[in-house]
């Protein structure tokens, strides 16, 4: 007949194996003593570790938070205010218990609630960070100083501070951004929710779109996600495709100069319903066949002193891109886009035979000016002397700026 376990032993059992367990994945070797001993002064000061507090919370993960949350304040142990020993814990509930610690060891003035949520984060980069606006505030410094990924107004830091504390840290960020520039508390929770509340890269431009979202009180709330998302994938999202038989590269995203300036949430979201629906679940790379016209810059065929046939052949499509990349063994498809683009020119520097051409260069030069930018044979090496002097024999003909040491500086990889 199994053995009932009390509820109160069960909340224990968990909470000691959530202990050993966090401990173990950040310390294989065994944690050092400071660690035990502060976990074990705060067990022994506070119910925070105890089971009468945890005990209904245990399916929630809240031991694992309140453990990870402990360690991190340990962390930042140089920079505690006041011991441990003097905490005087008098809340009942976890989180208040853990904001008093963190208030009594980290901060000398109140704290947005919001920041207490960092400590929960861990140890990494990004957490530390955001354990440093906790550290900032507390000191009493302005929070528009803290060092945030935006550059919040009087009224956006208000908001900030005001934020209610089960919002993470970044999503409470642009929610305040959006109130200080004038949005509903909707708009706010609808745009934080997006991307825009885990990324603020391209802050000036997304700002701009939030204004426009502002100025359109009408729009329904549940077209702002994938608005948002259509302009993240035409104006910063890179395209992958497939050129010659299996070559991947990378494209530039369809509309990198789009502006929303002048346009209105209407005609954006128009777009954006157009673009989702020719969407697939799964967007892989697809075959793609890109040509273009010739330069102005002439080819060059010569039989040296030996009768070898050389000759200089400009690439003008993906195709020859990808095989020219791959006999090579360097990645000169990457240049794909600018070619098309005109922006640059490939060429292949080649010794005819009945069997086959043997490449023995690729060479890169700038349409407009004629300077040659670079010359390498496989694998980014040098190019021969042979090759060198076809290359400047060439260059003489089409009257192509060149000078060693540059055509030598940079790989095409």
């Amino acid at each position: 007949m199994p053995v009932k376990i009390a509820p109160r032993e069960h909340a224990k059992a968990l909470i000691d194996r959530s202990i050993r367990q966090t401990l173990a994945s950040r310390w294989p070797g065994g944690p050092s003593e400071g660690i035990v001993q502060f976990l074990g002064e705060v067990r022994g000061r506070s119910d925070l570790l105890r089971p009468a507090r945890l005990q209904g919370r245990i399916r929630d993960g809240w031991p694992d938070a309140i453990v990870t949350g402990l360690l991190a304040l340990y962390a930042h142990r140089r920079h505690w205010f006041r011991p441990l020993r003097l905490w005087e814990p008098r809340e009942a509930n976890p989180l208040p218990l853990f904001s008093s610690l963190a208030h009594h060891l980290m901060a000398c003035f109140p704290v947005p609630p919001v920041l207490l949520s960092a400590w929960f984060l861990g140890d990494d980069d990004p957490a530390r960070r955001q354990q440093g606006w906790f550290r900032h505030a507390g000191q009493g410094k302005s929070l528009r100083d803290a060092g945030f990924p935006i550059r919040l107004s009087r009224r956006m830091a208000h908001e900030f501070a005001h934020a209610p504390a089960r919002f993470p840290i970044r999503f409470a960020l642009r929610w305040a951004q959006v109130i200080g520039l004038g949005g509903s508390d909707e708009l706010a929770r609808v745009v934080a929710a997006t991307r825009l509340g885990r990324d603020f890269n391209h802050g000036a431009f997304w700002t701009s779109v939030i204004h426009v979202l502002i100025n359109s009180p009408r729009l329904d709330p549940a077209l702002v996600e994938p608005l948002v998302e259509y302009l993240q994938d035409q104006k910063f999202e890179n395209r992958r495709v497939i050129i010659g038989e299996d070559t991947e590269v990378a494209f530039e995203p369809p509309q990198p100069d789009l502006s929303v300036k002048g346009r209105t949430a209407e005609s954006l979201v128009r777009r954006a319903v157009e673009w989702r629906a020719e969407r697939t679940e799964k967007q892989e790379p697809k075959r793609t066949r890109i040509s273009w016209e010739r330069s102005g810059i002439g080819e060059f065929l010569r039989q040296d002193e030996e009768g070898r046939i050389w000759t200089v052949r400009e690439l003008l499509d993906s195709d020859t891109m990808a095989a020219e990349g791959k006999a090579m063994n360097h990645c000169v498809a990457e240049y794909t886009e600018r070619c098309a683009q005109r922006r640059t020119t490939i060429w292949s520097i080649a010794l005819e035979t009945p069997e086959a051409r043997q490449r023995h260069a690729t060479v890169e030069v700038e349409p407009t000016g004629r300077d040659v930018i670079q010359a390498k044979a496989r694998f980014n090496e040098d190019p021969d002397e042979a090759c060198m002097a076809i290359l400047m024999r060439w260059a003489a003909q089409e009257g192509l700026k060149m000078d060693r040491e540059e055509a030598d500086a940079e790989p095409v990889a």
